[in-house]
Protein backbone atom coordinates (compact mmCIF):
# COMPACT_ATOMS: atom_id res chain seq x y z
CA UNK A 1 0.00 0.00 0.00
CA UNK A 2 1.55 3.50 -0.88
CA UNK A 3 2.41 5.35 2.30
CA UNK A 4 -0.24 8.73 2.97
CA UNK A 5 1.89 12.23 1.98
CA UNK A 6 1.58 14.86 4.05
CA UNK A 7 0.69 17.66 1.78
CA UNK A 8 0.56 21.52 2.83
CA UNK A 9 -2.93 23.38 1.98
CA UNK A 10 -1.22 24.68 -0.85
CA UNK A 11 -0.12 21.71 -2.91
CA UNK A 12 -3.32 19.89 -2.08
CA UNK A 13 -5.21 22.85 -4.21
CA UNK A 14 -2.58 22.86 -6.87
CA UNK A 15 -3.01 19.13 -7.00
CA UNK A 16 -7.28 19.26 -7.07
CA UNK A 17 -6.59 22.06 -9.40
CA UNK A 18 -4.62 19.64 -11.67
CA UNK A 19 -6.77 16.89 -11.02
CA UNK A 20 -9.54 18.25 -12.60
CA UNK A 21 -7.55 19.28 -15.79
CA UNK A 22 -4.86 17.00 -16.20
CA UNK A 23 -2.68 19.63 -17.09
CA UNK A 24 -2.74 23.93 -16.84
CA UNK A 25 -0.83 27.15 -17.23
CA UNK A 26 1.13 28.21 -14.31
CA UNK A 27 -0.83 31.46 -14.41
CA UNK A 28 -3.94 29.44 -14.61
CA UNK A 29 -2.93 27.51 -11.84
CA UNK A 30 -2.22 30.34 -9.70
CA UNK A 31 -5.60 32.77 -10.64
CA UNK A 32 -7.04 29.59 -8.94
CA UNK A 33 -5.30 28.48 -5.72
CA UNK A 34 -4.72 31.91 -4.56
CA UNK A 35 -1.28 31.71 -3.39
CA UNK A 36 -0.52 34.11 -0.47
CA UNK A 37 3.25 34.88 -2.57
CA UNK A 38 4.47 34.18 -6.13
CA UNK A 39 7.78 32.53 -3.87
CA UNK A 40 5.34 30.48 -1.91
CA UNK A 41 3.87 29.19 -5.04
CA UNK A 42 7.11 28.18 -6.79
CA UNK A 43 8.66 26.52 -4.03
CA UNK A 44 5.70 24.59 -3.24
CA UNK A 45 5.31 23.72 -6.79
CA UNK A 46 9.08 23.09 -6.85
CA UNK A 47 8.55 20.30 -3.99
CA UNK A 48 5.88 18.77 -6.05
CA UNK A 49 8.33 17.96 -8.62
CA UNK A 50 10.97 16.92 -6.77
CA UNK A 51 7.91 14.12 -5.57
CA UNK A 52 6.92 13.33 -8.70
CA UNK A 53 3.77 14.17 -8.53
CA UNK A 54 3.70 17.10 -11.18
CA UNK A 55 5.90 18.30 -13.86
CA UNK A 56 6.28 21.52 -14.84
CA UNK A 57 7.03 21.82 -18.48
CA UNK A 58 7.42 25.58 -20.02
CA UNK A 59 4.80 27.39 -18.70
CA UNK A 60 2.31 24.60 -17.69
CA UNK A 61 1.75 21.91 -14.85
CA UNK A 62 1.22 18.66 -15.46
CA UNK A 63 -0.22 15.97 -12.87
CA UNK A 64 2.15 12.37 -13.30
CA UNK A 65 0.53 9.18 -12.88
CA UNK A 66 1.85 9.09 -9.49
CA UNK A 67 0.14 12.34 -8.62
CA UNK A 68 -3.42 10.64 -9.43
CA UNK A 69 -3.02 7.95 -7.34
CA UNK A 70 -1.33 10.02 -4.20
CA UNK A 71 -4.70 12.16 -4.79
CA UNK A 72 -6.94 8.32 -4.32
CA UNK A 73 -5.14 7.49 -1.26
Amino acid sequence: MPRRLKLSTLQRDIMMTLEEAGAETVGTVMATVKPSSQSEFSAQVEALVKLGLILSEEHNLVLTEQGKTALRT
